[in-house]
């Protein structure tokens, strides 16, 4: 199966445009957004102006005036973040960490977005549910076994990278 059909059977593309027409797109549309930088990138303001396209006429729901605002928390929380995420840097969950009381902050070296596949990721995950059950806890979570994950290898083709 390729990836693409794996991602059109499990995104809901209808939620995904529900949240982002609320709470991205206001805040990026019309003269908020620096145009001449982005044309500059690989993609230019293509995916941009299809958002803006998109939420148009795209339904909206209410969104809180405090969306933005700092968030703090004394739910127990792991974070997983990649170093070569170009979606998500590991920069966004480190600030995303600095609100949360019980927080661990997991940055995977090299992987890129989403790190639920990464070997040993489930069992963390796992043993930080139960941990969590008394937040002060979560500190003994044994994490050790995210340094010897790496990178898969570069291709070109779905046939796999190079012998």
């Amino acid at each position: 199966m390729l990836t693409t059909s794996a991602y059109d059977e499990v995104l809901s593309y209808g939620m995904h445009n529900s949240v982002v027409c609320t709470e991205d797109v206001p805040f990026f549309a019309g003269e908020k957004v620096e145009r001449s930088a982005q044309q500059q990138t690989f993609m230019g303001t293509v995916q941009v102006d299809a958002l803006i396209a998109l939420c148009r006429d795209w339904p909206r729901g209410p969104m809180d005036a405090d969306l933005h605002a700092p968030l703090e928390s004394d739910v127990p929380t792991l974070l997983l973040s990649g170093t070569a995420d170009p979606v998500t840097p590991a920069a966004y969950g480190a600030a995303a960490a600095r609100g949360f009381k019980f927080a661990i902050h997991l940055q995977l070296a090299d992987q890129g977005h989403g790190q639920l596949a990464a070997p040993c990721v489930n069992r963390l995950m796992a043993e930080f549910l139960d941990l969590a059950a008394e937040p002060a806890n979560i500190g003994k979570l044994d994490t050790s076994c995210t340094k010897t994950i790496r990178p898969p290898p570069f291709f070109l083709s779905l046939s796999g990278p190079a012998p």
